[in-house]
């Protein structure tokens, strides 16, 4: 039910050419207490009245000079543009039924005739107020649950955006797991298969060390012909490449002493470069060495730079086709020593350069590569005080740029 009070406050409005009808009215509408009336003589105003005031009820005669009832129900209506005008009730003289057929057609709630029985529409006008405040009220309720039903609607399809989000992230984040441990196994393996490499490296250096020391013996006790002589010379100097190679390979899987020495960098990769001798033969890569004389030593734990070398060779190498090219040069940029290692190879694609020093990542695939090269040797050239940067250009090539301070006198463990 609908408080008196509210209807009380009800806005109306009378239209009428005779101001004593108004009166009349607005008098008895103020003895009930009803406070917000506003009346006009003019139809012409009644539109503009309408639509200035937005009243509960209108009043109106049918019968005006300029226009009539009729057309001023048609002006009503246009301002709203649907159904939900005022209610208009409809005080006239006219008592042909016809004419009370057309005004309920045309719009009008109710029809009273004149003479009015002032009591009657006190009753006519409380009881349309009633109806009309009670649509309203239940207009405003249903437009707020309809907003409340648009809000949580957009609160739930948030909520399920996040919990897509999250679901999706969650998959991520456990393949990338996944993958992180396939990446441990494949590393834990390389690192079993190193230590047996320096195993055997080391097996093989006793007979082989014998088989040079007979062919010495050989060639210093026994007169022997020049080809043979050759031939003998040759063996020896393969021993001694063999057990070169063994022992740089023993070297470099033996634990590191974390302690920077002064290195001589060029013997240093001129190692390096003897390890992968054949794998450069093999995919018949040009390699091109340029360095700069009188290189000063540097500070370094020698097997952690040589392994920063090898993965960079390595990577230069994968990355070379058959007929490639690689170029090592050294240089001594003001207090600091450079070395670069390029190779005219299939370069890094732009997407791939903001990750290539993240741990774990490749574009090998698992049996060509773990993706700890470039992060491990990232890692060690930092800790020496020095820098890493590889710079690439898809289908072109790659640069590898190492720059470690000459002077660094640290004595501490790396």
């Amino acid at each position: 039910m609908i408080d008196k009070a509210e209807i009380l406050k009800a806005k109306i409005l009378m239209v009428d050419d005779e101001s004593s009808n108004i009166i009349v009215l607005e008098s008895a509408l103020k003895q009930a207490n009803y406070s917000c009336i506003t009346s006009t003589t003019d139809s012409r105003k009644a539109a503009s009245l309408y639509q200035e005031l937005k009243p509960d009820l209108v009043l109106l005669d049918l019968r005006m000079p300029h226009l009539d009832g009729f057309q001023v129900i048609e002006q009503i209506k246009q301002i709203e543009n649907d159904d939900s005008y005022a209610p208009i009730l409809v005080l006239t003289a006219e008592s042909d039924p016809s004419v009370r057929l057309k005004a309920l057609q045309f719009g009008a709630r109710d029809f009273l005739s004149k003479p009015l029985d002032l009591s009657e529409v006190l009753c006519r006008i409380q009881n349309i107020l009633e109806v009309r405040l009670l649509n309203k009220n239940l207009g405003a309720q249903k437009d707020f649950v309809e907003q409340r039903v648009l809000e949580r609607t957009a609160d739930l399809k948030l909520a399920n955006q996040q919990l897509k989000k999250e679901i999706a992230e969650r998959e991520r984040s456990e393949k990338e797991l996944q993958n992180v441990n396939q990446q441990l196994l494949h590393v834990e393996k390389l690192s079993a298969l190193g230590q047996l490499a320096a195993s055997i490296a080391h097996e093989f250096n006793n007979p082989l060390m014998g088989i040079r020391n007979t062919l010495e013996q050989v060639q210093q006790g026994t007169t022997m012909e020049d080809s043979l002589k050759e031939l003998v010379e040759l063996s020896i100097n393969e021993s001694n490449r063999v057990m070169n190679l063994a022992h740089q390979l023993k070297d470099f899987y033996r634990p590191t002493s974390g302690t920077p020495q002064p290195l001589n960098l060029h013997n240093a990769i001129d190692d390096m470069l003897m390890l992968k001798k054949n794998d450069f033969n093999k995919e018949n890569i040009q390699l091109t060495k340029e360095y700069v004389e009188c290189l000063p030593d540097v500070r370094v734990v020698e097997d952690q730079f040589k392994q920063v070398i090898l993965n960079l060779l390595q990577n230069s190498n994968e990355a070379c086709k058959k007929g490639g090219a690689i170029t090592i040069r050294t240089k001594v940029l003001n207090s600091n020593v450079e070395v670069e290692i390029e190779d005219i190879g299939q370069g890094i694609k732009q997407q791939h350069m903001e990750k290539i020093f993240d741990p774990f990542f490749t574009t090998k695939g698992e049996v060509k590569g773990t993706g700890l090269g470039l992060s491990v040797s990232y890692g060690i050239i930092k800790k020496h005080g020095g820098d890493l940067k590889v710079r690439s250009t898809e289908g072109r090539g790659t640069q590898s740029i190492i720059t470690l301070p000459i002077n660094s006198n640290g004595e501490e463990s790396i």
